[in-house]
């Protein structure tokens, strides 16, 4: 056999040896593939896995926040018969509770909601939970009401004009009284007003479930709702609970304290904010009757009206946070001298 023949007999095992080495790096690559790949879906699945986990964490976290709220408003109300920032409630939010936990950290916050304008007392006549009271009282009350609300507008820091407060006064009262368009106030507005818009919807006729529902009424901007820069909006003033208009002066904010009566000044305010927060006066914010210690001027027919000291709505704020992760629990709680009963709550 000659050396080309033996060459040429060779030739193809040399390219059987080549295609073989093809094949096994093919089949390596395709294996570090298929291992990269594998190690990714592991990672992800660890991931997922312990972002669950700290998911149902939080959320027990959480739970446990509101149920350790409604155990200090029930102890609350054994130590005294009135609410103010004195007490254990609205201390809790400077507790440290993370020795609750192994892990992570737990905050609760209690709002008084009687320290709040109720948006649902502007139609007084018309709420069924108004039967003890004639039609002439609960007129009355509506008037009042209706005054608090136009001077909050009105002073600083919203400083709307009359006819601004009245609108969204007058829009307020249409969207919550149950007629539609038979007693349309003056610068209210009806369903006829809302079907017109570009976005039409009815108006609602019925009392306010959630204070969001504000921003559909006619007047009410979200600049109004939530503030700007330089202040914070109406929002955090206001509360969908209750319908009887009584304010707590032991809780309620400056701003709203201010509303209350058109003779009182911001000074004024300032100087009821100054008596309830002092440790030292807290017996005397057993009643009503402290404001005319510190403001003598509003006493007799000049005094406040619909005032109180004592609170039977609250909102709470039960935040959990592990790692990156947090979860939230916004809950309402309606108290009486026997128990807290849970009326709403949701997850975030």
């Amino acid at each position: 056999m000659t050396i080309h023949a033996i060459a040429a007999w060779q030739r193809p095992l040399r390219n059987s040896h080549g295609m073989a080495l093809l094949i096994v790096l093919s089949v390596v690559s395709l294996i570090v593939v298929l291992t990269i790949q594998f190690n990714k879906n592991m990672r992800q699945n660890l991931v997922t896995s312990g972002f669950a986990g700290n998911t149902i964490k939080l959320e027990t976290m959480a739970r446990s926040g509101i149920n350790l709220a409604m155990a200090v408003l029930d102890k609350d109300t054994k130590e005294n018969d009135y609410d103010s920032h004195l007490d254990s409630w609205a201390l809790l939010g400077q507790e440290n509770l993370s020795p609750l936990f192994d892990e992570g950290l737990l905050t609760v916050d209690i709002t008084d909601n009687n320290g709040r304008f109720q948006i649902n007392s502007l139609v007084q006549s018309k709420s069924e939970a108004q039967t003890d009271q004639s039609p002439q009282q609960a007129n009355a009350l509506e008037l009042a009401t209706r005054n608090v609300l136009r001077r909050l507008l009105r002073n600083e820091p919203f400083a709307l004009e009359d006819s601004e407060a009245k609108t969204i006064i007058d829009s307020l009262v249409d969207w919550i009284d149950a007629d539609d368009g038979d007693w349309e106030q003056e610068l209210g507005a009806e369903s006829s007003y809302y079907q017109a818009l570009k976005t039409p919807y009815p108006c609602k006729n019925g009392p306010i479930e959630f204070i969001e529902e504000l921003l559909l009424v006619k007047g009410i901007t979200p600049e109004l709702f939530y503030g700007t820069k330089d202040h914070a909006g109406l929002a955090r003033l206001l509360t969908t609970q209750g319908t009887d208009g009584k304010i707590n002066i032991n809780t309620a904010d400056p701003l709203l304290l201010q509303a209350l009566h058109e003779d009182l000044t911001k000074q004024m305010a300032d100087d009821m904010l100054a008596f309830r927060e002092d440790a030292n006066n807290k017996e005397a914010l057993a009643s009503t009757k402290w404001v005319v210690e510190v403001l003598p001027s509003l006493s007799g027919q000049n005094g406040l009206k619909n005032i109180t000291v004592k609170s039977s709505s609250f909102t709470v704020l039960a935040q959990a946070r592990l790692d990156s992760s947090q979860k939230k629990i916004i809950a309402t709680m309606q108290r009486d001298s026997q128990k807290t009963t849970l009326l709403q709550w949701k997850v975030e």
